[in-house]
């Protein structure tokens, strides 16, 4: 791999090594979750049923289950499903251990003892792996997976041409995006192909996503970039500043993350890249979303219903039952939900960018000179 260029001081980020490779650990954690919770996947294809008939004939050991259940008791102090996952990729990876333990104690701090939680959920993996292991299903999970191995290296080139689109739009400087190794993981089956994760341990940052979304590969990566530059941006904004920023987010984005600026901020900063404007779109109207709501079906709302908790949670609010009562209650679906000032306002900040006059400037150089002015 090619060192940093240099562009005016700053050693703007070339391309990181690109790596396809298991994570036992990672996939072991989501066969214990579907174990403990049928209803914990989201995902719709024949393997994520076939894993739920065979913990329907085979539950979950009790020792695992006894796991979990400690797990859910200590819920109220902030144990969640991201946490397991970040120890759960130190499995038979004990250099990432310090960066997991690190990023634990500086965003998960309710978190005590994650050492002693790290040890806890490497004997259920282990209990997971010796009982599944054997199994005519293992055996299909593992065909798919040399199968989805084999299609990204294939897709490498084309994975790389986005990353350097990203990097050729933002120009990190590597000094502040610290990443000279993504490992990808192969896909989760048991996960919704709109699903993703991105774990940073240190100078490597492994990506969860599912092979046939790459622009969410595109947005996880993205975090890598944005979210070191939104902690430097906020040791400059007042409380004021930060509760406006909550404030102007969509309340569909608030279910999603929370009320939190700083998480509501990183994704909205990616998420009008990503879903707006690199593919030469405008923040969301009324008209576009009554558009897109034309299209759908009573059948494949029904569904979506089913599956996304969240939207389920919207209409329940509004006593939406049918994607007739949704189409005649857009309006007001919309402007509760769906409206999103921030997204208004960081596009238009974009555009401000991208015809910045010094084309030397870098994007964090540009947010921290000015996006404080815009709030």
């Amino acid at each position: 791999m090619e060192g940093p260029s240099k562009q005016d001081g700053l050693e703007v980020l070339k391309t990181p090594e690109i790596v396809i490779q298991n994570e036992e650990g990672a996939h072991l954690l989501s066969l214990i979750l579907e174990a403990r919770d049928p209803k914990w996947s989201n995902a719709d294809n024949p393997l994520a049923k076939a894993t739920k008939e065979y913990f329907e004939a085979n539950p979950l050991n009790q020792e695992v289950s006894g796991f979990l259940d400690e797990i859910r008791a200590l819920q109220k102090d902030g144990v969640d499903e991201e946490v397991l996952y970040i120890l759960a990729l130190t499995y038979e990876h004990s250099e990432r251990e310090e960066k997991a333990f690190e990023t634990i104690r500086e965003h998960k701090s309710y978190i005590k003892e994650p050492k002693e939680l790290q040890q806890k959920l490497f004997k259920a993996i282990e209990t997971m792996k010796q009982s599944f292991s054997a199994s005519p299903l293992a055996e299909r999970f593992s065909s798919e997976t040399e199968q989805d191995k084999k299609a990204r290296l294939e897709n490498l080139e084309e994975t790389k041409e986005r990353i350097n689109r990203i990097i050729d739009f933002f120009k990190p400087d590597s000094r502040t995006t610290r990443v000279s190794k993504i490992s990808l993981m192969p896909t989760d089956p048991l996960y919704k192909v709109s699903s993703g994760y991105s774990f940073n341990f240190g100078e490597e940052v492994v990506l969860k996503t599912h092979i046939e979304n790459p622009d969410n590969l595109e947005h996880e990566f993205s975090h890598s970039v944005i979210n070191p530059i939104v902690d430097k941006l906020f040791d400059q904004l007042t409380p004021e500043q930060k509760g406006k920023i909550s404030e102007l987010a969509s309340k569909k984005l608030k279910q999603d993350y929370g009320e939190g600026c700083y998480s509501l901020l990183c994704e909205e900063f990616i998420r009008t890249y990503n879903d707006v404007l690199k593919i030469g779109r405008k923040p969301q109207t009324y008209e576009d979303f009554q558009r897109k709501m034309a299209i759908i079906s009573d059948n494949q709302f029904q569904k979506e219903l089913v599956w996304n908790q969240n939207l389920k949670t919207r209409c329940d609010e509004l006593e939406i039952k049918t994607i007739e009562d949704f189409k005649t209650k857009s309006q007001e679906y919309f402007e509760r939900f769906e409206k999103n000032l921030l997204r208004d306002m960081i596009f238009d900040f974009y555009q401000e960018y991208i015809n910045r006059p010094d084309k030397n400037v870098n994007f964090e150089q540009f947010v921290l000179n000015n996006f404080v002015s815009k709030i």
